[in-house]
């Protein structure tokens, strides 16, 4: 019979990194996020080392797919052997997926004695608990991934289920990374285990289990992916006095990149200000998405582009959305610059016309650029 070793496990749960992904949209800052991910590996062990934990727990996609680079793994190992002292169990997600090629099968990862790659459902006895493996081993399963795990009420020791998917009928969206790997809620409560530790989702979450104790958790990606993610860049850090006792789960932040994400509408030219206030507030953030909306009268437009190219230089990756910004013109059509030109003065009047006419978002963007150039121009030959 497994016996759970000593009355109580302390472990960090992780998962998610997807090293190796290509951070695409992120222009120009890909490639540093690409190298923050691999040095907040380092953030995620050095707590589990200061914290002395019994062992860590990967639960999958700790690469993006199994054609990874072997620089990449070579990087991600050197991590693994700066911290020899703890013990690392690591079960496959849907991007490292056991199976033909699998980057666990390539002969760097046999020589790692601290590493066990859970590639089975049999249970492994680990410092102070006994894991419960539930391996992926089709990305268009249909099957409860935790069915495999067996009844332990009336088993000495503390249980942990490992897996890798999405709590059927608790996930955030509609569906994650259009691949369900679906997971029984009621787990825990059919099988008796003390906790199951989950990878899949890139945000942190708890659920609680039949009796109100939240015995299941995602702890999210070691350091945030995307702007439509939400309490990520963190581990966990899981302590489970006794079997049957409550999980004491706490997040630790190990992600080094901020993020922010914010849709601000215009409403008239003080928008301007309340802009610039907001922008002054997120200074020290390296990653901004930012949806213009609302109204903006078309002789503050070059001042807006001039506050949105300043922002370039502040942040690692700044992306703006203005395709929902309507630039309004006057319905007199103010009176024209005075270019000088009898053939400019009339090609602004004629753009005016064009943009009041015009409904087409995508048109009416272009046409407000020409207005925008023409006039700079305008000015810059009026000095």
């Amino acid at each position: 019979m497994l016996v759970g070793g000593d009355e109580l496990a302390r472990f960090i749960q992780t998962s998610d990194w997807q090293i190796g992904m290509k951070g695409g949209g992120l222009g120009e800052a890909g490639p540093t996020v690409r190298k923050i991910r691999i040095e907040s590996i380092h953030n995620v062990l050095k707590s589990a080392q200061e914290r002395k934990v019994d062992f860590a727990l990967l639960c999958g996609d700790i690469f993006e797919h199994n054609m990874i680079s072997q620089e990449n793994v070579k990087k991600v190992v050197t991590m693994f052997n700066q911290y020899p002292d703890i013990p690392l169990y690591l079960l496959p997600g849907n991007h490292d997926m056991l199976g033909a090629d699998c980057v666990y099968d390539r002969p760097i990862f046999q020589q790692i004695s601290h590493l066990k790659i859970l590639s089975k459902s049999d249970p492994v006895e680990v410092p102070g608990a006994i894991l419960h493996p539930c391996p992926v081993l089709s990305k268009s399963t249909t099957q409860n991934l935790t069915g495999t795990i067996q009844d332990v009420h009336e088993v000495d020791g503390i249980h942990i289920g490992v897996a890798h998917g999405s709590l059927v009928g608790k996930s955030p969206v509609p569906s994650w990374e259009d691949i369900d790997l679906p997971i029984d809620p009621s787990c825990v409560d059919r099988t008796g285990i003390d906790y199951l530790a989950l990878g899949h989702w890139h945000s942190h979450r708890t659920f609680e289990d039949g009796t109100g104790i939240a015995r299941i958790a995602y702890s999210g990606t070691h350091e945030q992916t995307n702007y439509g993610e939400d309490n990520a860049g963190q581990c966990l850090l899981v302590q489970i006095d006794g079997k049957g006792d409550a999980p004491k789960i706490e997040p630790i932040k190990t992600g080094q990149l901020t993020w922010a994400s914010r849709e601000f509408e215009m409403k008239d030219s003080s928008s301007l200000i309340e802009l610039k206030n907001y922008f002054e507030s997120i200074r020290g953030v390296d990653m901004v998405r930012l949806v213009i909306n609302g109204e903006l009268p078309l002789e503050f437009k070059e001042e807006l582009d001039n506050i949105l190219e300043f922002q370039t230089t502040v942040h690692k990756n700044f992306r703006v959305k203005l395709e929902s910004l309507n630039i309004t013109v006057p319905p007199q059509l103010e009176a024209p610059f005075d270019f000088g030109d009898p053939t400019l003065n009339q090609t602004e009047i004629h753009l005016k016309q064009l943009l009041a006419d015009e409904t087409d978002p995508r048109k009416r963007s272009i046409i407000v650029e020409a207005l925008t150039h023409l006039q700079r121009f305008g000015k810059e030959a009026e000095v």
